[in-house]
């Protein structure tokens, strides 16, 4: 065979802007943004035997550990090998199957959303792997079955938001933790015509890069009746904080996209994430349901998603978050800050939203897309950036977003 060699590209040109001065979602607030959706990148596709390819994928989009640049990443860049129509194996790095849009979530121009759901496309901060996966199909009558499954490593890089400075221990802002992760899973697809259902089980163990041990919670150190502080910070007296080498995180996920009369669809994904041995890593549970209908070149939608970590988090957070101790007791200013630093590395959200928005289709490369967009702030959320000394509960962030997406 002769070799081949296909290019391709996608863009999205976004803006956002909320009704808050915090942000949300990294870049969102009152100023307005275009950094929260844009991106570029640019995808080659070699095949130089009759069974075996390859495919890079490149893209430019804001940096994972910094909120001020753009970096560029290889998002792709795997061997593919397929040895019948029902095989195939790939070798390289490569994108983990977690959610319906998986493979297509920075191509903004094939789906209708203005951007996925952020309550269900948050489980990780990139689902990019290098490692092995397998792929075997099979053909039933109008459907067809698929079961993937997947072994890698990848490094990634979390972000918390740290609301005040302690002179000497740390100041306010950004604080990102790289990670790495290592494991896989297992996913089944039935695809037929007008439905497809999905069903995936992932685990992943993952270690501090900088090889420290994760804290698993915050001991109560008691003063006197009814006073006492979390032991968030080491140097002050108390027990020890309680620490692993590694977390497991086991991730069950469920998706669906059913087509219904008069060219309407629905689409919804939920999944449930359980860490047994920390009360700080994030689990509980999250999803959406969107309803779509399709008139000539519009595609108008409403949406519902939440997210919300399990109680035990949700109550360590309050706890800690609400603590104080009097001014009388020595050192009561550290200690009443370094409660309200340890609540911010507590990954606890209470969140759910409404969007509401249409796409037009210039042709199949290109459409534009706007959605209103209204959440409310339950007890605490790790995607808002909460001002210093303050609380960001019950209260709603209503976000317009316009965007354009193309694929060549």
């Amino acid at each position: 065979m002769a070799f081949e060699v296909s290019y391709s590209g996608f863009g999205t040109v976004g803006y956002a802007s909320s009704n808050q001065s915090y942000g949300y979602q990294r870049f969102i607030d009152d100023r307005g943004t275009f950094k929260r959706d844009s991106v570029v990148g640019l995808q080659v596709d070699t095949r130089f035997a009759e069974k075996f390819g390859a495919t890079v994928q490149g893209k430019i989009a804001p940096a994972t550990a910094s909120d001020s640049r753009y970096e560029g990443t290889i998002s792709w860049a795997f061997l593919a090998y397929r040895p019948t129509n029902d095989w195939l194996f790939r070798a390289g790095k490569q994108r983990i199957p977690l959610y319906l849009y998986s493979e297509t979530y920075d191509v903004g121009a094939t789906y209708d959303f203005a951007r996925l759901p952020t309550e269900m496309y948050s489980i990780v901060p990139s689902n990019d792997f290098t490692g092995l996966s397998f792929s075997k199909s099979w053909s039933a009558r109008s459907a067809d079955i698929s079961f993937d499954g997947y072994w890698g490593k990848s490094t990634n890089d979390f972000r918390f938001w740290l609301r005040d400075d302690i002179p000497g221990v740390q100041t306010s802002g950004t604080l990102f933790r790289s990670l790495d992760f290592s494991g896989g899973g297992l996913v089944v697809t039935y695809k037929a015509r007008d439905q497809i259902f999905r069903a995936g089980l992932h685990r992943a163990v993952v270690r501090l890069r900088n090889g420290q041990p994760f804290p698993t919670t915050f001991p109560f150190v008691e003063l006197a009746p009814g006073i006492g502080y979390y032991q968030v910070d080491p140097s002050l007296p108390g027990p020890g904080i309680p620490a692993t080498a590694s977390i497991a995180n086991t991730t069950l996920t469920l998706g669906t996209e059913l087509a219904l009369p008069a060219d309407f669809r629905i689409v919804g994904e939920f999944a449930r994430s359980v860490v047994p041995k920390s009360e700080i890593a994030p689990q509980g549970n999250r999803g959406y349901l969107s309803l779509l209908g399709r008139f000539d070149q519009w595609t108008p939608y409403v949406s519902y998603a939440f997210l919300r970590s399990t109680a035990r988090t949700r109550n360590l957070y309050q706890r800690i978050n609400d603590n104080t101790v009097p001014n009388f007791i020595p050192g009561a200013a550290q200690i009443n800050a370094s409660q309200r630093a340890g609540a911010d590395q507590i990954v606890a959200f209470d969140q759910h939203s409404w969007a509401i928005g249409t796409a037009y289709s210039f042709s199949a490369t290109s459409k534009v897309k706007a959605e209103y967009l209204k959440t409310h702030i339950g007890e605490v959320s790790q995607l808002v950036d909460a001002p210093s000394g303050r609380n960001i509960r019950d209260q709603d962030i209503n976000v317009i977003s316009l965007s354009y997406s193309f694929v060549f």
